[in-house]
């Protein structure tokens, strides 16, 4: 079995907008209603859960009529809520594929994800990191958060639910939609041009 665990519970301090980052709506829908229904599309994902926290409470209510179990953090990080749903065995197994998505990638589609599935399962490392190169940010006039040798890691990630340090490849998509993250006000005005085009 395949789980998709969407995180879904920061304080998206950097987007200054009077609303919870996941309900940001791009192109009328919300971010993380675009992330569920990519999931949906995909061939692998066969479970979905929701990371959400106390700083998302209308994230929350919004989940409720989705397809999706959603899952009660801290709400004291990425890594910390990671950590806490990867070691809570009501929601994964030890050995499960889970595939992280951050809930702030409207333009991912079930078809990019399940090209991410396919080279994670040939790779056969436990976690797969998926990046997309900096040029392509140069060449939407994105500003990339983190840049690595390169890379921009897209908030999508492939790992087992054992919770240990693994040993991990990197995976080099070319897909801007992977990596399309909404963090800043200059992101949305861009993803609104983006989409348009």
């Amino acid at each position: 079995m395949t789980t998709a665990l969407i995180m879904a519970g920061g304080k998206g301090t950097r987007l200054d907008v009077d609303c919870e980052k996941p309900m940001v709506k791009v192109n009328n829908k919300t971010m993380v209603n675009h992330v569920i229904d990519a999931l949906l599309e995909s061939e692998y994902v066969d479970n979905i859960l929701v990371a959400v926290s106390p700083n998302t409470p209308k994230t929350t209510e919004f989940l409720k009529d989705f397809p999706v179990t959603i899952i009660q953090t801290s709400g004291m990080g990425y890594i910390e809520d990671l950590s806490e749903v990867l070691s809570n065995r009501k929601y994964v197994t030890e050995d499960e594929v889970i595939m992280t998505i951050v809930a702030d990638l409207p333009f991912v589609t079930g078809k990019q994800l399940d090209d991410v599935f396919k080279h994670y399962f040939e790779r056969k490392k436990p976690a797969m990191c998926v990046s997309v190169p900096e040029q392509l940010f140069i060449e939407q006039g994105i500003e990339p958060t983190l840049v690595f040798d390169g890379l921009v890691p897209t908030g999508v990630n492939l790992l087992l639910a054992n919770n240990d340090e693994q040993d991990q490849s990197i995976y080099e998509s070319e897909n801007i939609e992977l990596a399309f993250n909404i963090n800043t006000l200059s992101d949305l005005n861009l993803s609104e041009q983006y989409f348009k085009k």
